[in-house]
């Protein structure tokens, strides 16, 4: 009897925890809903892998879950794999990724894109992204943005270090010589080869290719405008 006592509590168990875990989702999408449906267009053009990798998977998860990492977002077949992970790591518990939340907008593209199947194709190809050029908005929007402010903002670990235009340019490290990118901060740390690199290797970060820097560098020999 006690046995079966036994059984019939862990069942009991079973059941409440997974109609617990039903009703975080249910409730985690009734929320993601909020954000609003896509529209037609956005389904022709934006509900595509490239598209969510682009806006998403790349800009905030490939850092920490890429080749080396239990669960791999670089690739689709990867990404298809672990949709119920993805799913109730950002919709229910809430715990990825762990460099900041996603935004209400990125959100509502993850779930929709999950919800008519997580197509890699769409209807018509998604809008193509502005090329990396040497001016500090694009710096800041391709690279600044995805892999430097999580830890350089107010709240982060490198908030002494501002990376907005004014700051980098009236740092008293000499973060950005204008005209002279070999002996600025910024290129230094971007080139470097120790446990002292940017963005930092120990955080998960890859080293920025070569030609991104390359860009960089021609911003700073160009006045840093």
């Amino acid at each position: 009897m006690k046995v079966i006592s036994r059984a019939l509590s862990l069942i009991l168990i079973a059941g409440l925890i997974s109609s617990c875990n039903y009703t975080r989702l249910k409730e985690s999408a009734d929320t993601v809903q909020n954000f609003g449906e896509v529209n037609p267009e956005e389904k022709a053009t934006m509900m595509n892998y490239k598209f969510i990798s682009s806006k998403i998977f790349e800009a905030k998860c490939t850092s920490c879950h890429g080749s080396s990492g239990n669960v791999n977002l670089e690739s689709y077949d990867s990404v298809k794999a672990s949709l119920s992970k993805i799913q109730n790591t950002v919709f229910v518990e809430q715990t990825m990724p762990k460099r900041g939340s996603l935004t209400s907008e990125e959100k509502r593209l993850l779930w929709n894109w999950i919800k008519i199947g997580a197509p890699l194709d769409s209807a018509a190809p998604p809008p193509e992204e502005e090329p990396l050029i040497a001016t500090y908005d694009s710096i800041r929007s391709h690279i600044i943005e995805p892999k430097c402010i999580t830890c350089h903002n107010p709240a982060g670990t490198g908030n002494k270090v501002g990376l907005d235009r004014e700051s980098l340019l009236n740092s008293p490290l000499e973060l950005v010589l204008p005209g002279n990118a070999d002996e600025s901060g910024l290129i230094i740390a971007l080139e470097r080869k120790d446990d002292k690199r940017m963005p930092p290797a120990k955080e998960g970060y890859s080293a920025l290719k070569p030609e991104v820097i390359q860009v960089i560098r021609e911003w700073i020999m160009n006045g840093a405008n």
